[in-house]
């Protein structure tokens, strides 16, 4: 490819007189050139410049990307970070998961915490037998039923306060989830006025559908979890039995009982569902939309941008002192 590029050297002097001059608050002395018209401008980089002055190392994957070019200056694919579809809902499910750590995992916490266990209860407890009005037998007696009454009280509180937490985090993450897969497609110029996830998963393509993706599974469970939750019907329960068995608990439901009281609550269940997700996604955004997430993680025009306003920024007011 560097045969076939033009003008290797045709920036040699604009940077001979930027370094005579000192002028390192001109963009184009760390190799960033602005180009286009006011309001709608992009960037051409010179890597080499670029790397030399903001000694910045590129990886291997990311030399074979800037290499591929057959121009002297390289240009980012998109503008911005939030250009891409595949940063904009991992994004999204990113902050769902610090949601979960910073907020609902310590509040599930601090819920079961504050639901006191119940004193262990013995015959001396029993106001009869200390007023002599009952023996000890039948005390104790009193005692083991009220221990077994007061522990399955304390077991259902436990249980209704996290089932009920746990469920509302479902169905935040599930309708986020859905909120910016709404977003992206319409962006892109699908219709999706009655939006079906059904349409999500048929993409044809050299790869089949989404239902073909290695992570499909992962996407398919979180709505098989949600409907069941929503609706607390027969047809959605046997659903998810049918195809994911693992996350139900033991018993039969049956019309009229609470979704939400069947299902194996636990952090890896969260966890697994957000990450897998978020890979289901990586999948859908390379095939449909021809992104790669690695590659999107930096070839913009502002993730250059800003290396180099980071180090201007440091000569210029390298202690922060900005009063804006």
């Amino acid at each position: 490819m560097k045969k076939e590029r033009k003008c290797r050297n045709s920036n040699l002097e604009i940077y001979k007189k930027l370094d005579e001059a000192n002028h390192f608050e001109d963009t184009r002395y760390w190799g960033l050139f602005r180009f286009g018209t006011k309001g709608d401008y992009h960037y051409k980089i010179d890597p080499k410049r670029f790397s030399k002055m903001n000694h910045h190392h590129f990886e291997e994957s990311q030399l074979r990307i800037i290499n591929s070019r057959k121009t002297h200056y390289f240009f980012p694919k998109k503008r911005n970070y939030s250009d891409y579809n595949c940063n904009v809902i991992i994004n999204e499910i990113k902050s769902l998961k610090d949601e979960w750590y910073n907020t609902f995992k310590g509040l599930i916490q601090r819920e079961q915490e504050r639901i006191q266990k119940p004193k262990e209860l013995v015959a001396a407890d029993d106001y009869n037998f200390m007023c002599g009005v009952t023996e000890y037998d039948e005390s104790q007696m009193w005692a083991m039923r009220k221990n077994i009454e007061n522990s399955f009280k304390y077991q259902r509180e436990l249980y209704s306060v996290t089932c009920s937490l746990y469920a509302q985090f479902i169905h935040q993450m599930a309708s986020r989830i859905e909120a910016i897969t709404v977003y992206v497609l319409a962006r892109n110029g699908k219709n999706v006025k009655h939006f079906d996830r059904i349409a999500l998963y048929d993409y044809s393509g050299a790869q089949g559908t989404a239902r073909d993706f290695e992570h499909y599974p992962d996407h398919d469970k979180l709505y098989c979890i949600w409907h069941f939750l929503k609706h607390n019907s027969i047809s959605t329960y046997d659903k998810l039995k049918e195809k994911y068995p693992e996350v139900l608990v033991d018993g039969e439901f049956k019309q009229g009982y609470l979704a939400s009281t069947f299902l194996k609550y636990s952090e890896e269940l969260i966890i697994s569902l957000l990450d897998g997700c978020s890979e289901f996604f990586k999948e859908y955004c390379a095939f449909v939309y021809k992104e790669n997430y690695a590659e999107a993680q930096w070839n913009y025009d502002s993730f250059f941008a800003n290396i180099v306003d980071d180090n201007i920024d440091m000569i210029v007011d390298p202690f922060g002192l900005k009063y804006y």
